[in-house]
């Protein structure tokens, strides 16, 4: 789930983060009254799911309370990346100049199965720009699963990345982040900038912060944070039947399947076909024909979609309680797509059975996933060109 600024803020705040005060407004008003009240210049920001605010006109300094108040009424309604700002931060405003601008972040890595925590001299730029430009400026830091990152080596890592000021003030920072990340099973926790002043003291001048889906449960807390405007709304009804499901830019074939590993598959397979997936659905172990029949309505509604693949290997998933899921879809008239589906392993001649008797053109089953997915290609690129 990601996090606005502002939220990411609060949660960097009660790890104990030196955080620059900021204050959230709805309305031009309120924006003028906080400046006001802060009595100097401020800088208002776009609060929205999504990178590039300050590039598309989201972020804005305002010396006085009438220009916040101007520039609230410019940013609140406006359009960034297809979301609409509905709110803004209000924020003091800092002399950049007077100080120093870092990049700290945290991040899940899969490849050394733990966090890495990085850090880069070229703070206020994007990092994917630095990593692709100077790459050599980004340190990466492993960190332990177990001990947590450790103040020597946060120490070690601002010494390495070049950070200037009192590096024990900005590796207790980077140790605070990394508890944070920890504590809040993020998947994402950036400070960018992390602004160093004149006296060495680090504050956090913006975040990102995104929480792992999956752990969500572990923060009831979070809960009434979690935007529905700004998901998909496939994904949305997804998560109602508690499905893992992701959609897919470009794609124009549905695929559903029973575990991640073999989605993930089913997706090369139909890339390979020649067409593109249009979602990730995983419908889980176990499913029976009522969870078969939400996940192929789900797909059906989506409208890039122009064919099904379903690939499905029963162990404990039944053959025939899928075909039955299916089945009902085509009788309700939700079902208007072409299925192609490989469905092999426990009651698989049952399967068979219950789709031969409804002899319908719509589904068809294959003894192949190569070959399902051969034919849903087909019939995905056919209906996408108007065939």
């Amino acid at each position: 789930m990601k996090l606005h600024e502002y939220q990411g803020r609060e949660l960097l705040r009660r790890a104990g983060a030196n955080v620059q005060e900021g204050r959230l407004a709805h309305t031009p008003e309120e924006v003028r009254a906080i400046a006001e009240e802060f009595g100097e210049p401020v800088v208002v920001k776009a609060q929205v799911h999504v990178g590039g605010r300050g590039k598309a006109g989201g972020v804005k300094f305002s010396p006085t309370p009438e220009k916040a108040y101007e520039n609230a009424q410019n940013i609140l309604g406006m359009d960034i990346k297809g979301l609409t700002v509905n709110k803004v931060l209000v924020t003091k405003a800092v002399d950049i100049d007077a100080g120093t601008e870092y990049y700290v972040g945290m991040i899940v890595d899969r490849n050394v199965g733990s966090y890495t925590l990085m850090a880069s001299s070229e703070g206020g730029m994007d990092i994917e720009e630095v990593a692709a430009a100077t790459p050599e400026k980004i340190i990466h830091h492993r960190v332990d699963p177990i001990t947590g990152l450790r103040p020597f080596e946060a120490r070690d890592i601002a010494l390495k990345a070049g950070f200037k000021g009192n590096l024990n003030k900005i590796a207790d920072m980077m140790v605070k982040l990394s508890e944070a990340a920890f504590e809040r099973d993020a998947v994402l926790v950036e400070i960018n900038p992390l602004f160093v002043d004149a006296d060495g003291t680090p504050m956090v001048l913006d975040t990102k912060f995104e929480v792992d889906d999956n752990a969500m449960f572990r923060h009831r807390d979070l809960a009434d944070w979690r935007e529905l405007e700004a998901e998909h709304p496939l994904e949305v009804e997804a998560s109602e039947y508690g499905f893992a499901y992701v959609k897919l830019d470009d794609g124009n074939g549905g695929v559903l399947g029973n575990g991640a590993g073999i989605v993930m598959t089913s997706l090369d397979v139909v890339n390979r076909a020649g067409a593109k997936p249009a979602n990730f659905l995983d419908i889980g172990g176990g499913a029976k024909a009522d969870v078969v029949y939400n996940a192929v309505k789900l797909v059906s509604k989506d409208p890039d979609v122009k064919s099904i693949f379903i690939n499905i290997f029963g162990g404990i998933t039944r053959a025939d309680e899928v075909a039955k899921g299916v089945i009902q879809a085509l009788d309700e008239g939700i079902l208007t797509k072409p299925v192609r589906m490989r469905i092999a392993g426990t009651a698989e001649d049952e399967a068979k059975a219950l789709l031969n008797e409804k002899s319908s053109d719509l589904i068809k089953m294959y003894p192949t996933m190569f070959e399902a997915a051969e034919e849903a290609a087909k019939e995905a690129n056919s209906a996408a060109e108007g065939k």
